[in-house]
Formats: structure tokens, sequence, C-alpha cells
């Protein structure tokens, strides 16, 4: 019931949600502006997942909105556990851009941590979001969490046919050796 109470309890502060969000998002700003202009060119945009894409930015936006107004649990375990899976979540993201900075652009990203995992970002995402959870206890962070993982299940399988199409046998190869998440 703290859980749900938890959730509804609405309320601007210093110490909201907001702030591990803001982390995150200074982060891949600083990725954005530092990325090499010529790998932009690599980021997959998919026609055929077009509503689950505007799902999947909708359900991000708002993830970060309602942050504003989600207090965070700070000095309990379960928010340390949750900061310890935020930054965990930050790390595995700054690898994953990192190596697809400096890969090769006409060749599929397969060095670094793309070696361990097809889709590292996304796993990078769903780290990051678990600890936000966690960190906040919140019932409604939880669903918006939810409705964007599931539109990257369709994301995910359609780039995937592209880099397939774009990249061939390389990509082939890749998908055999690699697991998609981990």
């Amino acid at each position: 019931m703290n859980f749900i109470k938890s959730s509804f309890d609405l309320s601007l502060s210093i110490s909201n949600l907001w702030l591990p969000a803001a982390v995150f998002l200074l982060l891949n700003t600083g990725f954005i502006i530092l990325f090499p202009k010529h790998n932009i060119g690599k980021f997959v945009k998919v026609p055929k997942v077009k509503y689950y894409t505007m799902l999947n930015q909708i359900t991000w936006y708002l993830l970060f909105f309602v942050s504003v107004f989600i207090p965070l649990k700070v000095g309990s375990v379960i928010f340390y556990i949750g900061l310890f899976v935020f930054i965990s979540g930050l790390l595995l993201y700054a690898a994953s851009l990192f190596y697809f900075a400096v890969s090769e652009y006409h060749l599929p990203v397969t060095g670094g941590i793309y070696k361990f995992s097809r889709h590292p970002v996304y796993l990078s995402f769903l780290i990051i979001t678990i600890g936000m959870i966690t960190v906040s206890t919140s019932l409604i962070v939880f669903i918006i969490a939810f409705l964007h993982f599931y539109s990257l299940v369709f994301i995910i399988k359609e780039e995937e046919l592209f880099c397939e199409k774009k990249y061939g046998i390389l990509y082939r190869d890749y998908k055999k050796k690699t697991k998609k998440y981990l």
C-alpha cells in the first residue's frame, strides 16, 4: 500500500526524481554535442514502426516530465540500491555511445560493449529506468516505463531487419555471435 501511496504523492522538491533524470539528459546532450557528425547517420529511423516510435518518444518525455513531481526515497536501503542501478545504467550508456561514435561509418557497430550486446543503448535505458523506479518507488514511473519498453520491442525488431538489409552477412554473423541484450 505504501508503494501506491508514494506513487501519487506528487510535490515539487529539490530532491525529486528530476535530479537523476537531469543527470541522464546532460550526459545524453553532451554525447550528442560531441558525437562525430558523420556517425549521426548511423542512427536508425524505421518508418514501419511510426506509431511505436511515437509511443516511445511520448513515454520518454512523459517520464522526464513526471520526474519533476516524484519524490526520491532518500536514505532508505532501496534508494541506495536504485542509485547503484541508475549509475550502472549511465556507465553502460556512456560506453555504448562511445563505441558507437568511434565505429566505422560503413560497418555495423560490433566493438567494445557491442561484443556482448547488440542493443546496449536500449539495455542501458532499461537499467537507468529500473534505477529511477527504485529510487522513487513510483507506480506512475513504472507504468510509463512499461509502455516505453513495450514500444521498444517492435522498434528493435525492425532495426535488426534494417541492419540485416544494410550490412548483409556482416550483421547476420554478428547476430549469431552476440546476444540481443546480454
